[in-house]
């Protein structure tokens, strides 16, 4: 895929390889996050063949690291997923053990000279729901984790979005800024990052797609 910032040439976001847009500009870096964020056009999205996409449709916004909360980004697709997912074996134990549980609820409810019954149908995803399968907050509190799920999360669920996220350099060390470089490598996942950065650091991110526009709005090109 492409992203586009007029009047500059298009920015290529593969699968596999992170690409990187900085810039020394605050009012560059004020109109990327605003694009990025679909709060205006500034920035365009198209295909491999330059073909306009709806960006918004395009596009999993995540921002800052510090304000990720991976349950609400993800909760609910995973618990789709992962109902879909159960094996015959899995799902028959699961329908067993909840036959029982409501058993054992409607056998109590003797104790009262009541006519009570209770719902006998079972909606396995309302029930993994119940049981509230969330991330470990061990994650959630480890910035280079909260990437990393993110990014695999994006697999599992076969997304073809581009993720964006912006001012990643803040949050990890080089090695595991290279750690990631290398796990985005494995997977079939587009990463797009916006950083604010005084200089260009080509060095840094010699495993990415790179670009860089100064102060002066010239733009540098490392792909």
């Amino acid at each position: 895929m492409n992203i586009t910032y007029y009047p500059y040439e298009p920015f290529k976001v593969n699968n596999s390889k992170i690409t990187i847009l900085s810039t020394s500009s605050p009012s560059v870096y004020t109109k990327l996050i605003a694009g990025a964020s679909g709060q205006n056009d500034t920035l365009h999205l198209s295909d491999d063949h330059y073909r306009l996409l709806e960006y918004i449709k395009g596009i999993i916004w995540i921002g800052e690291i510090s304000a990720v909360d991976l349950n609400h980004l993800f909760q609910n697709k995973l618990i789709k997923k992962f109902t879909a997912d159960l094996m015959d074996e899995q799902r028959q134990k699961v329908v067993n053990l909840n036959n029982e549980l409501r058993a054992t609820i409607l056998e109590a409810t003797f104790m009262y000279e009541l006519a009570l019954d209770i719902d006998h149908e079972l909606d396995l995803q309302k029930l993994i729901k119940f049981c509230n399968l969330k991330f470990s907050n061990d994650v959630q509190d480890d910035p280079y984790g909260i990437i990393e799920s993110i990014v695999q999360t994006a697999v599992e669920l076969q997304e073809t979005r581009i993720i964006t996220l912006i001012n990643v350099s803040h949050y990890l060390s080089i090695n595991q800024f290279n750690e990631l470089v290398r796990l985005v490598a494995t997977l079939d996942v587009k990463l797009f990052i916006i950083e604010f950065s005084e200089l260009a650091t080509p060095d840094r991110y010699q495993e990415c797609c790179y670009y860089h526009i100064d102060n002066d709005y010239v733009e540098w090109r490392y792909e």
